[in-house]
């Protein structure tokens, strides 16, 4: 722990040093400013811990537990990340903060929830009320290299006699510290370590001070005063549990428990009934009592990403490129499509009497070319990104007509995709997946940066050089390639991945959080809200960068087009000389942000088996059988891997997370055990469950077999059965008498 505000030359002041505020004026708990800008101390741990488990707004306590503190955010400048990482970034708060909003917004239909209710006001346009704001303007992308605490809750009970004492501000303690004596006796004060938090994302101290909404100044005040009129409190917290906890009045003995309404929902909600007349129960706005270490005090929001130089990425996904997406997508899964010829264009351009244009396009096609040709790609995709500018223009005037995909359902799905989830739209990652393949395997094969293990370096293979030994080597690993079910696994070195924390919920991680009252489970809507304002008034993004081992592996397209078959799916075998790809990308329908239609629903309305949810079922198995297997085998903990799944193309990369310098576990786990842990993806007692039948009963997942942390999991640990990898009951979330699945292992798909 180092003091950051201590006097040293011209820094700041620690606030603790600065001189006491006459008068200390009452505040709610967002209102942190006056020590954020006075710069409170500071503390460091890793990248990865600052911006998630110590992020701006998480409780914790110091090793020994020598008191409770609160993060709060620090300005060390501005995070340095490419144009094409910004633009991800960004884009995936937005598709975040908007799914979140669709979820939730349609909580009480026909009713729909106050957007205040459900997004912090940075995540949308108050004027318009949807998701779009100037996110670069509003935000700034920070490297969590250091944290601000504050000590906080400033509640404090006397464990003598139980009596409380509450201060506003830090600067209200330090100018009235704490007592040495309390009544007759000497004082033992500790701070209360429950606290108060609700789904809004509020939180407050345990306080006997009740919150209440004043009709006629129409907000809410804080009641500091027993009806009595005394001031004093203490907490009886004998009880067990805190719904049994209860302050008493010093002056008359009267008990006061523990429910204190959330201000903005209270707030919200009190103005929605006197302008439209609809009651709210008290559960919609009491917040609960929970300890400062529990879980759900605190829920960072985060994403991930692979990092790509070719702004495409992003930029062929904007809804005005359209024409350019079908026909990108069209040339990745050999879909047919009518293109303008050279001599059309060019004839039209003529024409129009703009000849001079198509000039200006050729040459910089040519320009392009060469620039490739001598390894300048940056400036070849910046020449190749203005000739497409050049050929849009052409296109927005009506001089030349657009080509035409020749598949109206690819047409339907690339209009229909802006309502997709982001996570899951297989259209971005198809385009992902594509630029994958070119920069990070192809662009790398020549540094020896991606190796294809069937054409191994010495680093990854020790019979490279001696012929006899390379020829066993590559016969057996193709031998389990086909008994697995694989084409392809490319070793990559220096994978950058890109990880960004933004915000934070508190009760749930997810949009709606169902509170049991009376027998019943009422959903409520949870708050998104952003980290705390830095000093100069942006809310910081955390932004972790690592470049660290992956396997990436290819599927056999005709071994998984067997495997649905004979699992009984429609339309895998009726459509011949078509990819598996683009049936996947015309037959898609919105799997949801957080995968609702597949979780366990005993057996009420579940979808039809589909091809697009079954290949996502064994890709995803599949790869996290691949966790498991690389964690037995190299020594790394599964929850130090991540997953990135591309469902179009039959592909999936697995790779080393982590901030620490990477030693290469992956390639000495290839160079040293591969045949091993080829072998142990297929091992029968790794794929039974190891909570006895729990699962293999089921056809489902638990933690002690397939699951990894939901924190990893890119579908928490939803769409998941070992059933699709060697067969067994059908997916749990399929009704009771379901066909058992033939599973992707299983030898009679092997034949070629």
């Amino acid at each position: 722990m180092t003091n950051g505000g201590r006097n040293q030359g011209n820094r700041p002041r620690d606030w603790r040093n600065r001189p006491r505020p006459a008068v200390p004026q009452p505040r709610g708990d967002d209102e942190a400013d006056g020590e954020r800008r006075q710069r409170p101390p500071v503390m460091f741990r890793s990248r990865t811990q600052l911006a998630t488990t110590y992020a701006p707004g998480v409780l914790f306590t110091w090793e020994g537990a020598k008191g409770i503190c609160r993060a709060v955010p620090i300005d060390r400048g501005e995070a340095q990340v490419s144009d094409a990482a910004r633009l991800l970034i960004f884009d995936g708060m937005k598709e975040i903060a908007s799914t979140w909003f669709a979820r939730a917004t349609d909580l009480r239909a026909p009713v729909a929830v106050p957007i205040e209710l459900i997004l912090d006001d940075v995540f949308y346009d108050r004027n318009a009320q949807i998701v779009d704001r100037d996110w670069g303007r509003i935000f700034q992308l920070c490297d969590p290299g250091t944290m601000g605490y504050i000590p906080y809750p400033l509640v404090y009970r006397c464990g003598v006699c139980g009596r409380v004492r509450q201060y506003d501000t830090i600067a209200d303690q330090a100018h009235h510290p704490l007592p040495a004596r309390c009544g007759n006796h000497e004082a033992r004060w500790s701070q209360i370590d429950v606290v108060y938090v609700h789904w809004s994302g509020h939180l407050e101290p345990l306080s006997p001070y009740r919150n209440n909404f004043d009709p006629n100044r129409r907000r809410v005040t804080r009641l500091t005063t027993c009806t009595c009129g005394g001031q004093d409190f203490s907490l009886n917290s004998q009880a067990p549990v805190f719904s049994d906890w209860h302050f008493v009045c010093e002056s008359c003995k009267s008990h006061r428990d523990l429910k204190q309404p959330d201000p903005l929902t209270l707030e919200l909600l009190e103005r929605e009934r006197q302008n439209t007349g609809r009651n709210f129960e008290r559960i919609e706005v009491n917040m609960l009592p929970v300890s400062y270490r529990a879980n759900s005090a605190f829920y960072p929001q985060k994403g991930t990403f692979i990092e790509f130089r070719d702004r495409r990425v992003v930029e062929l996904l904007l809804p005005q490129r359209q024409a350019d997406l079908l026909q990108r997508l069209a040339e990745i899964h050999r879909i047919p499509f009518a293109l303008p010829s050279d001599e059309q264009v060019r004839a039209a351009l003529d024409a129009a009497g703009r000849i001079a244009e198509w000039d200006d396009y050729m040459d910089h096609r040519e320009m392009a070319e060469r620039a490739a040709g001598r390894g300048q790609t940056d400036r070849a995709d910046t020449l190749l990104r203005e000739a497409e500018a050049i050929r849009e223009a052409w296109y927005t005037s009506g001089i030349v007509e657009r080509g035409q995909v020749q598949s109206q359902a690819l047409a339907a799905a690339v209009a229909q995709r802006r309502e997709w989830a982001r996570r899951f739209d297989p259209i971005r990652l198809t385009i992902e997946h594509d630029r994958f393949l070119a920069e990070h395997i192809h662009e790398r094969h020549a540094q020896h940066e991606s190796i294809d293990v069937m054409e191994p370096d010495r680093l990854i293979c020790d019979a490279v050089g001696d012929p006899v030994r390379l020829g066993q080597y590559q016969t057996a690993t193709r031998n389990l390639f086909r008994r697995i079910g694989l084409d392809q696994i490319v070793l990559i070195r220096g994978l950058p991945i890109c990880e960004f924390s933004f915000g934070f919920t508190r009760v749930s991680s997810t949009p709606i959080y169902h509170r049991e009252f009376n027998g019943r489970a009422v959903p409520m809507p949870v708050r998104l809200n952003a980290f705390p304002e830095l000093p100069n008034s942006r809310r910081p993004i955390y932004v972790t960068q690592q470049r660290n081992e992956a396997l990436y592996f290819k599927i056999d397209e005709n071994r998984v087009g067997r495997w649905l078959v004979a699992n009984g799916i429609p339309g895998a075998d009726n459509e011949p000389g078509k990819t598996l790809g683009a049936i996947y990308l015309e037959n898609y329908a919105d799997f949801g942000a957080f995968l609702d239609e597949f979780k366990e629903r005993e057996g009420r309305g579940q979808p039809p088996r589909s091809i697009t949810a079954f290949i996502y079922l064994l890709l995803h198995s599949l790869a996290h059988q691949v966790m498991h297997a690389l964690a037995d085998v190299s020594g790394l903990d599964r929850d130090g891997l991540g997953e990135h799944i591309f469902p179009a193309d039959l592909a999936f990369a697995v790779y080393r997370k982590g901030m620490t310098p990477d030693l290469g576990n992956i390639s000495a786990m290839w160079r040293n055990h591969a045949q091993d842990f080829l072998h142990r993806l297929l091992d029968q007692r790794l794929l039974r469950c190891g909570s006895g039948s729990l699962c293999d009963t089921r056809g489902g997942a638990c933690p002690a077999c397939i699951m990894v942390s939901e924190v990893t999991c890119l579908g928490g640990n939803q769409l998941l059965s070992r059933s699709a990898l060697k067969g067994g009951p059908a997916p749990n979330w399929e009704p009771q008498g379901s066909p058992p699945l033939v599973g992707f292992f299983d030898p009679g798909l092997a034949h070629d």
